[in-house]
């Protein structure tokens, strides 16, 4: 291991009630780190025993045992990101925080005499946020503007001075090896020098996170210390967001030149972090999964362990990486129809923001990327090469889990999910459709912004991106934190959509009257394992969601299931549980009205029909809104037609459906 250098109508078919080798480093039971008071922390519990507090701060005013909807971004890249400063972004992490909290901030594109524009956050300010700069290159960008540095009057400082793509490349060119290497003339042959001076701004990173944190009884604002981990193997995305539970944390990032895998990354955070740093605890994030061809989720699957072994680092991985980013600007990370090895219908959704299929260019059937082979990783996914897998997708990583949980004795991929944006312009939270800014300097501009990139996930197939939505007692850094570790959060792609999602044995029809006490009551919410039920009977989960009032109504809710057969065949099927039919209505192209039917909340009793005690699985609900316009027909539509770009007529959908979706909820049938 590297080491450092220091309703509601019932739907036909469903039993539905509708009503109102590793060197793993010590880590705890994964059973005590998911359950819903854990903490490694010796510190003591609020009132009740709802959270255990390992910080010092006022008791927030506003706590509820029944979980308040918190809405945040834990995605966010300012100018120390090494894709953003060389491409003319100025804002830091205390920019992206004001902007988080509904403030002001500067950003391109510049005005007449080179003055930035002022502007605000559309829609409501952010619970909580995180600001995660590439940890990999802190050291570089500081000694390349530093004139005094040994460095500044490198060949490759120069270039990074000089901005643009050319800078970027001098920066990643070694980071897509097996052993990642920096620039030499700027960080010396043994990396110390850079190194050394990354300590500037993981410094500044962590003193903009203490002073965004509202610590009064008013809890009016979250930030989170974090980075990324932003490793490239093979071209493909193998990033990983790494969030901290409070300002106890390890004096430098770890990033990929120290750890150039998933578990190393994790045995460095035990080292470093839960075992050197009293009162530290941290958790990985992994995002762009369906960029990266098989690559991101291959380490307890590649069949190199022992069983032991691979048992340990399954619970590891756990207790470290309890969820993962469904969605962003990216695209959807949910599913794909027709990848090998799963049975299951085609999912209109599956397609809903899907990078992948318009990455190549429309229409995506006559140029399909080409899928994985069993056990096959692809290269160059994030330059628009490679193969599709299974494991790039939400829904096929957890059929992986139930197959390696079945003949490992572990699950390794017990995911919970979130939707945050990667934005690099530091406007966390900009999910608007209507208001969307882009993703980098260059979108700005509405041409540029609809215009397709043919080698870079930027341009018109991508999109604003979403938010990471938690249900906890208070806004807090403990009460936020661990609801991310017990996996009680869901994403959306933007509206703030409020889904709930329990499973039981016997939940009634009369469930719905009052969701979260019956939910917490008689069952488990999103996130945990069902408990073992009575012989003969099926499990029931109760399924709700809110409308965000300020974007469409909801059009019905849906409960995906996965499973695993005693043949090891993996299967998906998706049931629709409350609501309505996307063939009751029609949107009008031309406006964005949808004529049909809405609805501001919807709830049910779902029971599964097909129920079989001696198979594996999960079971997540997704709240579809009823058809919207896309940021490209929108803003569009929204100009005069004269004042429109020529990039306005292309080949992107022109309405979406935006969505949440819960955490899941695993069976796993009892030993024999």
């Amino acid at each position: 291991m590297p080491m450092r250098k220091f309703v509601f109508a019932k739907i036909p078919g469903v039993v539905v009630w509708t009503a109102l080798s590793c060197g793993c480093a010590a880590i705890p039971s994964p059973d005590g780190a998911s359950g819903p008071e854990a903490s490694r922390q010796s510190a003591p519990m609020s009132a009740g025993g709802l959270v255990r507090y390992t910080e010092e701060r006022e008791a927030c005013a506003n706590r509820n045992p029944l979980r308040n909807a918190y809405f945040g971004d834990l995605h966010v890249h300012t100018t120390y990101s090494y894709d953003a400063r060389p491409l003319g972004v100025t804002t830091v992490p205390s920019d992206a925080y004001r902007y988080a909290r509904g403030e002001e901030i500067l950003l391109p594109p510049y005005e007449q005499g080179g003055q930035p524009v002022a502007v605000r956050k559309v829609g409501p300010a952010l619970d909580f946020a995180a600001v995660t700069d590439h940890a990999e290159f802190f050291g570089e960008l500081a000694l390349c503007v530093d004139a005094g540095s040994e460095a500044y009057g490198s060949r490759s400082c120069e270039a990074i001075r000089n901005g643009g793509p050319t800078a970027i490349l001098v920066l990643v060119r070694g980071l897509s090896r097996d052993v990642p290497t920096r620039s030499a003339d700027i960080c010396g042959d043994d990396g110390a020098r850079c190194i050394e001076a990354s300590r500037t701004y993981w410094k500044r990173t962590r003193e903009m996170a203490e002073a965004a944190y509202d610590r009064s009884s008013s809890c009016s604002f979250t930030s989170f210390v974090a980075y990324e981990h932003s490793a490239s193997r093979d071209n493909n995305s193998y990033h990983r967001n790494v969030i901290f539970r409070n300002d106890k944390v390890p004096e430098l990032p770890i990033s990929t030149f120290e750890a150039p895998t998933d578990r190393e990354l994790f045995d460095l955070l035990g080292v470093e972090c839960l075992e050197g740093v009293a009162g530290c605890d941290v958790l990985s994030i992994p995002h762009s999964s369906n960029l990266s061809s098989g690559v991101l989720f291959t380490s307890a699957v590649d069949g190199s362990d022992s069983a032991q072994v691979a048992k340990v680092a399954a619970r590891q991985r756990n207790v470290l990486e309890p969820i993962v980013e469904i969605f962003q600007h990216k695209g959807s990370a949910e599913c794909y129809n027709g990848l090998p090895g799963i049975l299951g219908g085609p999912d209109e959704l599956c397609d809903m923001e899907e990078l992948r299929r318009y990455y190549r260019g429309l229409p995506a059937e006559d140029n399909p990327p080409p899928f994985c082979g069993e056990g096959e990783t692809g290269m160059g996914a994030s330059l628009n090469a490679g193969c599709v897998s299974r494991n790039d997708y939400y829904r096929g990583i957890l059929l992986t889990g139930l197959q390696t949980g079945r003949r490992l004795g572990a699950n390794p991929y017990k995911f919970g999910v979130i939707g945050s944006t990667d934005t690099h312009l530091s406007t966390s939270g900009d999910v608007d459709e209507s208001a969307w800014r882009g993703h980098t300097v260059s979108e700005t501009d509405l041409g540029e912004r609809l215009t397709p990139s043919p080698v870079h996930p930027i341009g018109l197939y991508t999109n604003p991106g979403g938010l990471a939505g938690v249900w906890a007692v208070e806004n807090s850094r403990d009460a936020l934190f661990e609801a991310l570790k017990r996996r009680e959060v869901f994403g959306t792609t933007g509206p703030r959509i409020q889904p709930r999602f329990f499973g039981s044995w016997d939940y009634a029809a009369e469930a719905c009257e009052s969701v979260a006490e019956s939910g917490y009551a008689q069952g488990v919410p999103m996130g945990e394992d069902l408990p073992a039920g009575p012989t003969g009977s099926s499990p029931r989960f109760l399924v709700a969601a809110g409308r965000d009032l300020e974007s469409a109504p909801l059009l019905r809710l849906q409960v995906i299931k996965g499973w695993v057969d005693d043949n090891d065949q993996a299967h998906y099927k998706v049931f629709d549980v409350a609501g309505d039919s996307e063939s009751s209505g029609e949107i009008d192209p031309e406006t964005g009205v949808w004529n049909g039917p809405g609805h501001d909340a919807l709830c049910a009793v779902f029971e599964d029909p097909e129920f079989d005690p001696d198979e594996p699985s999960y079971y997540y609900m997704r709240a579809v809104e009823t058809p919207s316009l896309r940021w490209s027909s929108r803003q569009c539509l929204e100009l005069p037609s004269e004042a429109r770009p020529a990039e306005c007529e292309n080949t992107a959908p022109g309405v979406i459906r935006e969505l949440a979706w819960s955490s899941p909820i695993w069976y796993t049938p009892e030993e024999s």
